[in-house]
């Protein structure tokens, strides 16, 4: 039978967010395929492994899709759809054309980058040598849903809450692979679907910075009382705008997590961040000087209205006229009944930087060479000066390479290779939260 899969385009942000659900509940796996499969797609002579899991079970999820090159981990894929001989993943982005014979489906796939071959084979999943909890949890009114990494090693262990870059995100994906790496390296871990995201309750568009870090203290919380942890070696990591969260954190609760690690944070005023992120996206585009001109007025100016510096009407204005051209249908910038507007407002003027200025709590600082969301020499020297007048202790690192993600692509005119997430990355984490924590390191609170 033909096998027809559709991996998904990858986002700014990884593996993080679950992907959208369509309005109807999708399709189950056919009992033909469920099982777990392991192997590899091959372009170029470069081999990628992967791995999926497909439940026929109606009630449960219908897959979830593993790359370890990726740091991609148990991430939904949604249904699968049989129709004759053909089957549909819930997925888009990279399309599998093949055939299902006994347990090996094999065939060619084309997806934006090239073509290529796949090969999967039907085995038994390699138990994990962690415990996996599933567990719920209350910041005020909102119900989070998440899940804790444990390790099986004897002794409590140190953990760390791990908290959501900017938008949906669940607890899939990225934050799951990890959550495994560092479980596998004796830190415990709650991943979390983020308020409004997965099944958790809340909505994040009316939340506040502040309502996240709360969020976040809750999980705190929530892994302190579990057995095994110590609840004086818990700790908050956050990536973009989890790294915003973090130091919130912090001025909320002084003293009560043991350390922060921050991930490609800013450390500016947002509407100057937003500005700086954008500019760089317009400059990469294959548009004319003068369409760029236009595109950076554009975005400078839907920032100031959206910030309330600007009247709205000239914003409008501005749509009506150019709404129309390629470069402003690439931008999508929303129209005056979106929620960013409320959204947006109370952030426009925060510096991020100030947020870190009661931080007294250890930190580790981790940025992407290639980050083109903020400018990364500029805002590392910002908080080590921040951290320095607090006496605070910290170290900071710069992944070569590395994009905002901190994933590594070919460059323009490169080789072809699959991109990777920086490779012993989280190792590294979890080696400086274990140094950190250690009987006399200066994470301690005790």
């Amino acid at each position: 039978m033909t096998i027809r899969a559709w991996l998904f385009a990858l986002a700014l942000a990884g593996f993080a967010a679950a992907p959208a659900q369509a309005a109807d509940a999708p399709p189950p796996i056919p009992a033909a395929v469920a099982g777990h499969w392991q192997g590899e797609l091959v372009q170029q002579g470069q081999a990628l492994a992967v791995s999926f899991d497909l439940v026929a079970d109606p009630g449960a999820p219908s897959g979830r899709f593993s790359a370890d090159r990726w740091q991609v981990m148990d991430y939904p894929i949604g249904g699968m759809k049989l129709d004759g001989a053909s089957f549909d993943f819930g997925l888009n982005g990279l399309e599998l054309d093949g055939t299902l014979a006994r347990d090996t489906i094999s065939g060619t796939f084309k997806g934006n980058d090239g073509t290529g071959t796949f090969t999967l084979h039907r085995t038994a999943r390699t138990p994990a040598p962690y415990d996996v909890t599933e567990v719920t949890f209350k910041d005020g009114d909102v119900t989070l849903s998440g899940t804790i990494v444990m390790p099986r090693t004897p002794g409590r262990h140190p953990a760390v809450v791990m908290t959501h870059g900017s938008g949906p995100e669940t607890r899939w994906g990225t934050s799951r692979y990890v959550a495994d790496r560092f479980a596998r390296a004796g830190v415990a871990a709650l991943i979390y679907d983020k308020r409004g995201s997965g099944q958790s309750s809340g909505d994040w568009k009316t939340a506040s910075y502040e309502d996240l870090a709360r969020d976040a203290l809750a999980a705190v919380d929530a892994l302190a009382h579990r057995p095994g942890v110590d609840p004086k070696r818990i700790g908050v990591l956050g990536h973009s705008e989890g790294g915003i969260v973090a130091p919130i954190v912090e001025t909320l609760a002084p003293g009560k997590v043991a350390f922060l690690v921050a991930e490609d944070t800013p450390a500016q005023v947002i509407k100057q961040q937003d500005v700086y992120r954008v500019g760089n996206d317009i400059s990469s585009q294959d548009w004319s000087t003068a369409d760029k001109a236009l595109a950076l007025d554009t975005y400078k100016l839907f920032v100031d209205a959206a910030a309330g510096d600007r009247p709205m009407a000239d914003y409008e204005a501005a749509r009506a006229k150019y709404k129309d051209a390629a470069w402003f249908q690439y931008m999508g910038l929303p129209d005056k009944d979106s929620w960013v507007w409320a959204w947006y407002r109370p952030r426009a003027h925060l510096d991020i930087a100030t947020l870190w200025t009661r931080v007294k709590r250890p930190v580790l600082l981790i940025y992407g060479e290639q980050d083109q969301l903020m400018p990364v020499d500029q805002t590392i020297h910002r908080l080590e000066d921040i951290l320095d007048a607090n006496g605070a202790p910290y170290a900071a690192f710069i992944v070569p390479r590395a994009e905002h993600n901190l994933s590594v692509h070919p460059a323009a005119g490169d080789p072809f290779f699959w991109w990777r997430q920086a490779p012993g990355l989280n190792d590294t984490v979890a080696a400086w939260i274990l140094r950190c924590t250690a009987p006399d390191g200066p994470c301690r609170t005790d």
